[in-house]
């Protein structure tokens, strides 16, 4: 049973639509720390020009540290934002500026230029600007000190500006992506849908293959397809053949019972009555071998095309049905096997192979063997060779493709369908063997099947 599952353009539309969400996500991540990082950039250059301003206006002069901080350096700083500063002396006192501020200074890298720091005051945080101006002082620290601080909401605010814009640009071009997406995926499938259409519109008696245009993802499918309905075709094929063949070759056996039937119910002496139910029992035999021949016949052709290969014992195989060949021999025939003391393997159907040797050794004590019939097995390295050797007339030469083919004329008045080699031939055709017929120099007849190994 066909379960439906979800659509295939939904399966791919929301696939699409899902790794565009993440490119999505992971562009807006990769946007996000770009504006904060140049937020950062920006605003730490202009904390650092403004602190700059004010050190230039810091000087020494009658033994102390003067600062005359211009306006323009506070100008510069967004509007926004609290900004805090002082102005330390080589001794740590504040000479201009907020005197409770009072960050720690970093004595040993002033020298380096202006430093930039993350901190807090009054529990607020800020980035500060430290950039020391050496003073003409003997002291440890040599340094008047310029600290300015700035509160984040600036930088918070530019960053989320760009980080909105860049929002609103790909929200956009990813909806107007995914009605792309879908409109492609829908073009993308449409050989599947003229597929569906063609299958659909075909006749239930036309078996011949897809002839399409399609991409060369889906061509194997059509392949596929194709091949499938070429094997439903030479099945449907190979049933009409078969029905055909036993309502042609079942017609006469059947007429002809139906009429001693008839001949029997009729009035007559009871020699007569003896004579028609010989008759009848006769054609009942008759009749019963063709129909199991038929049968075998239908089910070897089914094996051939259905059943995997496995590996397969072929010398038990012969023993076991030369034993039962034993077992309903009535008349005295030398039997004798020469085959390999290990087991001979190949790879076969075991019930098509086991038809095969039945009905070789069926015809070589029926219309074959006098007294001798040698069963003789031989192993290479190229194939397996299983020869049925008997002392009969054998057949003629000239017969040996024609009996190949079934429901070939019979000689010698012989009764059946002529369906034994034909079945035999294809069984070895299935295995990519060979069926072989040889007189060989004693005057024997040899059945020869050979086996690929």
């Amino acid at each position: 049973m066909i379960r439906i599952g979800p659509s295939l353009y939904t399966r791919l539309v929301v696939r699409v639509g899902l790794v565009l969400a993440i490119s999505a996500s992971a562009l807006l991540i990769a946007i996000w720390i770009s504006s904060q990082l140049a937020a950062d950039e920006a605003y730490d250059r202009i904390l650092t020009g403004s602190a700059l301003q004010i050190a230039e206006n810091t000087w020494y002069q009658n033994d102390a540290v003067n600062v005359d901080v211009p306006l323009a350096a506070f100008s510069m700083l967004t509007a926004g934002d609290q900004v805090f500063y002082t102005v330390l002396d080589p001794n740590g006192r504040s000479v201009a500026g907020d005197a409770d501020f009072k960050p720690d200074i970093p004595w040993d890298r002033l020298a380096e230029g202006p430093l930039l720091r993350d901190g807090h005051y009054q529990e607020i945080p800020v980035r500060m600007a430290i950039i020391g101006r050496r003073m003409p002082v003997a002291s440890p620290h040599p340094w008047a000190v310029i600290v300015l601080a700035q509160t984040g909401n600036g930088r918070l605010s530019f960053a989320k500006s760009l980080g909105t814009k860049a929002l609103l640009v790909i929200l956009v071009m990813g909806i107007l992506t995914v009605i792309a997406a879908m409109f492609t995926l829908y073009q993308a499938l449409s050989p599947l849908k003229r597929i569906e259409d063609a299958i659909r519109q075909r006749d239930l008696n036309d078996l011949s293959p897809l002839t399409l245009t399609v991409p060369s993802e889906i061509h194997a499918l059509v392949s596929a397809i194709n091949a499938f309905m070429q094997r439903l075709a030479t099945h449907r094929s190979l049933m009409r053949r078969v029905i055909g063949d036993a309502a042609h070759q079942l017609r006469t056996p059947v007429a002809a019972l139906m009429a001693q039937m008839e001949l029997l119910s009729a009035p007559g002496d009871e020699h007569a009555k003896a004579r028609h139910l010989e008759r009848l029992q006769d054609r009942t035999r008759q009749l019963g071998a063709l129909v199991n021949q038929l049968i075998n016949h239908a089910m070897v052709q089914h094996r051939a095309e259905s059943v995997s290969l496995e590996p397969v014992d072929l010398t038990a195989l012969v023993r076991q049905e030369m034993m039962a060949m034993l077992s309903h021999q009535e008349r005295r025939i030398a039997f004798d096997m020469d085959a390999p003391e290990q087991a001979c393997m190949v790879l076969a159907d075991a019930v098509s192979v086991r038809e095969a040797i039945r009905n070789i050794l069926g015809n070589a004590l029926h219309y074959g063997a006098h007294s001798l019939l040698h069963v003789r097995l031989r192993l290479s390295e190229q194939a397996v060779a299983l020869d049925f050797i008997d002392d009969g007339p054998g057949i003629a030469e000239a017969d040996w493709e024609r009996l190949r083919k079934p429901f070939a004329a019979r000689s010698r008045g012989r009764a059946g369908a002529s369906l034994g080699l034909s079945i035999v031939d294809q069984v070895m055709r299935a295995h990519d063997g060979e069926l072989l017929f040889a007189r060989l120099s004693d005057g024997s007849f040899c059945v020869g099947l050979r086996f690929r190994r």
